[in-house]
C-alpha cells in the first residue's frame, strides 16, 4: 500500500513538472516612454515642414498639424515597439505671397541637405518626411528628386493637404470623410517614384480647396477646412493611425 502511494505521488509530481515546462511565458510588456525623444539620433527621425506663415519656433517648428499627427503616430508605434521618435523642423522661409515658389525650392533644398547631414551623423537612424500645405509640397518635391540609394533609410513620406496632390498617383490616399477626386490647387504634381510608393501617403479633406481643387474653381478666402481640419483631435487620430500603418508596413 505504501509503495503504491509513493508511486502515485511520484507520477503526480512528474506530470506537474511536465505541465509547468510547456506553459507559455507571459508576454513582456513594452515599457512606457515619452511619445517624442530629445535624442539627436533617435531610432526614427521625422523631418517636418510647416505650412505657410506658421511659426518656426512653436510646435517643434513643424506646425500643429504635423506635430500633433506625428505625436499620435508615435503613441501608436510605442504600443508595439520601443522605437524612439524625434521631430526636426526643416528651416525655410514659409511665407505665402509672391515668394511662395522660391520658398518651396528653398525648402526642398534644405530638407534634402538635412536628410543627408543627419543621415551621416546618425548612421543607425531611419527617417520620415512629413509636411502640411506648403510643407507638404516641399515633401513632395524632395521625394521626387531622391534616388533609390538616398531613399533606403526612409520609412515614411507623408503629405498633408498638398497643393500639388495628384489623385492619379498610385500611392496611399486618405480622404477622411469622402472621396477627393480633384487635384491640388497648383495642379497635379509629379508622381512619387515607384521605389517610394509603399512608403508614401497623402491626406486631403473633401472641402479643402488647397488639395482638392473643385471643377468650377474656388474664389473665396482660405477655407476653415484647410486652416483647422487637420489639427482637430479626431482627425489627428486618423492621420496618426494611417502614418503608423505605413511604418509598420515598412518594418518599423
Amino acid at each position: 500500500m505504501i509503495r503504491r502511494r509513493v508511486a502515485h505521488v511520484l507520477i503526480a509530481l512528474t506530470l506537474t513538472g511536465c505541465a509547468s515546462s510547456v506553459a507559455p511565458a507571459a508576454p513582456t510588456p513594452i515599457p512606457s516612454q515619452p511619445a517624442l525623444s530629445n535624442a539627436k539620433c533617435a531610432d526614427l527621425i521625422v523631418l517636418g515642414a510647416r505650412g505657410s506663415d506658421q511659426s518656426p519656433s512653436k510646435n517643434h517648428g513643424v506646425g500643429a498639424e504635423v506635430s500633433r499627427s506625428v505625436t499620435a503616430m508615435a503613441e501608436l508605434l510605442h504600443e508595439r515597439s520601443r522605437t524612439t521618435v524625434r521631430i526636426v523642423g526643416v528651416p525655410y522661409p514659409a511665407a505665402s505671397g509672391p515668394a511662395y515658389t522660391a520658398n518651396v525650392f528653398t525648402g526642398v533644398s534644405h530638407m534634402s541637405l538635412l536628410l543627408t547631414k543627419l543621415g551621416k551623423e546618425c548612421p543607425d537612424s531611419m527617417f520620415a518626411l512629413v509636411g502640411f500645405s506648403q510643407g507638404a509640397q516641399i515633401v513632395h518635391g524632395t521625394a521626387v528628386e531622391l534616388t533609390p540609394a538616398q531613399s533606403r533609410r526612409l520609412a515614411l513620406v507623408a503629405m498633408i493637404a498638398d497643393p500639388r496632390r495628384n489623385p492619379g498617383d498610385p500611392i496611399a490616399h486618405w480622404s477622411y470623410d469622402a472621396p477627393t477626386p480633384g487635384p491640388g490647387k497648383l495642379g497635379a504634381g509629379t508622381p512619387i517614384p515607384q521605389f517610394l510608393r509603399s512608403k508614401a501617403i497623402t491626406f486631403c479633406a473633401r472641402k479643402d480647396e488647397i488639395c482638392n481643387w473643385p471643377p468650377g474653381g474656388y474664389a473665396g478666402h482660405l477655407s476653415d477646412t484647410h486652416r483647422h481640419f487637420y489639427e482637430a483631435p479626431a482627425h489627428v487620430a486618423q492621420t496618426g493611425e494611417q502614418l503608423d500603418k505605413v511604418l509598420e508596413r515598412n518594418g518599423i
